[in-house]
């Protein structure tokens, strides 16, 4: 046997062996750890050296663990806080709508009008969609989230400071302010939830992509109490808004650019960079094993899109891989759309009151946005153990449920000791709706198209989802009047049902695959199972070691 040295000591180069077995190419490896053992003590290399060896791996694997996982998170609500903005603009018209039309104020607002301001915002967030796919190709996911948030302040800037005496020139501000925020909600929807999932590692990615929603959740039930204890003041609203946006585009000034872009963009010393901060390694200049390893894998896959050729994405979008996770998508966010999950939103106030709920509205809209909030942290869990497709199958079978009982609640008014029905089936509608239907789209819409479209396709989906959000959210109140609430709240609980169908038997599930299995699921290829395990297994290895 030879020796060498090490700074805790004389090991064996069988040790080194061990050391290398007991630490599986993951996110888990650290750089030459010192192998002394868990007592501190360096022992003769016969008796003392594995067990050292042992406990040090085991505690530098436990460690590098925690550090990356916990890099991973930090990253990604860093990123996700941009959406708030998103949130907050869906939910803004929900609790200005009442001080807009108010029959004392000269400068109110028509039921024409007010729908327009309701909706307008939807006009535009098609078109928000498609350029995000644009800008993040060529100008990379942080600075993508920079100019969302430029683009935020911009539209409650102009609310804020809009006209308090010409009507005209309010009702042009807060127009070009929706517009304009309308394309703020199409942009984000997209760079968070790919950003996170490109510096995810697969145990993690799930719980990450989820925050895009919980983001957009929290967006709303900030707005919504906001204009709970500002009800008469939409300015002032609109104004503390704006001011956390600047605080959310302050806190983007530490994130790292995606690895994945930096390596498509041939930068690869800043790939390293970006991926050993991701990893928990900070600014350390050392060759790491792992690091090295993910970026082989980068490479491989640049190297793979340079061979396919520079194709144009009409012509990629005839390949089974890019054209069948486009219409399964497009097809998931068209039955959640139809649902009426964002006319709730949009109209949150409304509703409550049209569907008879007995507490003051604007106490209800609260309860909502807690209620999604709740239940948007719960899908984080739900999404690494139950999967995609349970959840969303329990949620439409719950919305249905309690889109049929607001209608019979609006048919048969109940008794008065049940005049909480109304309240509490709209509340369970959020719950489920976001445990499903709300959230599995938007945390799918990253994992579904490969590397090389994933920014146009995920662009030209929102275009398409928001383009059904306008024209749904548009006519509600046309429906409303043409149809009656109940009938309406029957439609919505109808498409819930169709939807269940459709997640039963098109939509995949994509729990436990990488990324690339997904696309060679699209693609036809027959898969094994011990591909999609390996990470999750190395990852349960160490950890069980750990524990023991």
């Amino acid at each position: 046997m030879t020796n060498e040295k090490r700074p805790g000591g004389t090991v064996h180069a069988d040790a080194e062996d061990v050391y290398r077995q007991l630490t599986p190419k993951n996110n888990l490896q650290l750089i030459s750890p010192t192998l002394t053992p868990a007592s501190g003590k360096v022992k003769d290399a016969e008796d003392g050296t594995l067990v050292g060896l042992y406990g040090s791996v085991v505690e530098l694997a436990r460690a590098a663990s925690k550090r990356s996982n916990r890099m991973q998170l930090m990253m990604s609500i860093l990123a996700n806080l941009t959406v708030l903005s998103s949130g907050m603009g869906l939910g803004y018209s929900a609790i200005t709508l009442h001080s807009l039309t108010r029959e004392d104020d000269p400068l109110r607002l028509n039921s024409d009008q007010a729908s327009w301001f309701a909706s307008i915002n939807s006009i535009a967030c098609p078109f928000g969609g498609l350029i995000s796919g644009y800008l993040l190709d060529r100008i990379g996911r942080k600075w993508t989230l920079v100019l969302i948030n430029v683009l935020s302040i911009v539209s409650w800037a102009l609310i804020a400071v809009s006209s308090s005496t010409n009507f005209e020139l309010m009702y042009t501000q807060i127009l070009i302010a929706r517009v304009v925020i309308g394309l703020v909600i199409g942009l984000v929807s997209a760079p968070a939830s790919i950003y996170s999932a490109e510096i995810a590692t697969p145990s993690m990615r799930g719980r990450l992509t989820v925050l895009t929603s919980l983001a957009i959740a929290l967006g709303i039930l900030m707005i919504y109490t906001f204009g709970y204890f500002i009800p008469e003041n939409f300015r002032l609203v609109a104004a503390i808004a704006g001011g956390c946006c600047v605080c959310s585009l302050l806190m983007l000034i530490p994130l790292p650019e995606s690895p994945a872009w930096l390596m498509s963009k041939e930068r690869e010393s800043e790939a390293e960079r970006s991926l050993k901060k991701i990893r928990g390694f900070g600014n350390c200049d050392k060759t790491i094993p792992e690091i090295e390893h993910e970026l082989s894998r980068l490479r491989d896959n640049v190297e793979a899109q340079k061979l396919a050729g520079k194709e144009r994405f009409v012509d990629l979008i005839r390949q089974p891989q890019v054209y069948k996770p486009l219409g399964v998508i497009i097809g998931f966010f068209g039955f959640q759309q139809f649902s009426g999950i964002f006319v709730v939103v949009v109209y949150a106030a409304k509703v409550s009151s049209e569907a008879s709920v007995s507490i003051d509205p604007f106490l209800c809209t609260v309860l909502i946005g807690i209620t999604r909030v709740i239940a948007t942290t719960l899908v984080a869990y739900i999404l690494d153990t139950l999967g995609r497709k349970p959840p969303s199958i329990f949620s439409g079978v719950g919305m249905a449920a309690c889109m049929f009982g607001i209608a019979a609640c609006i048919f048969h008014p109940p008794a008065e000791n049940l005049r909480w029905l109304p309240t509490f089936l709209i509340i369970t509608y959020i719950f489920t709706s976001t445990l499903g239907f709300l959230t599995m789209p938007f945390s799918m819409l990253a994992e579904l198209f490969p590397q090389k479209v994933r920014g146009p396709a995920s662009g030209v989906t929102v275009f398409f989802t928001y383009l059904m959000s306008f024209v749904i959210i548009k006519l509600y109140p046309t429906m409303v009047e043409g149809m009656g609430s109940a009938n309406v709240f029957i439609f919505y609980g109808a498409v819930s049902l169709l939807g269940v169908l459709y997640v039963c038997y098109i939509v995949p599930e994509t729990k436990g695959k990488s990324l690339q299995e997904i696309e060679d699921y699209f693609r036809g290829k027959v898969l094994t199972r011990r591909s999609s395990q390996s990470a999750d297994e190395d990852c349960a290895d160490l950890s069980s070691s750990a524990e023991a």
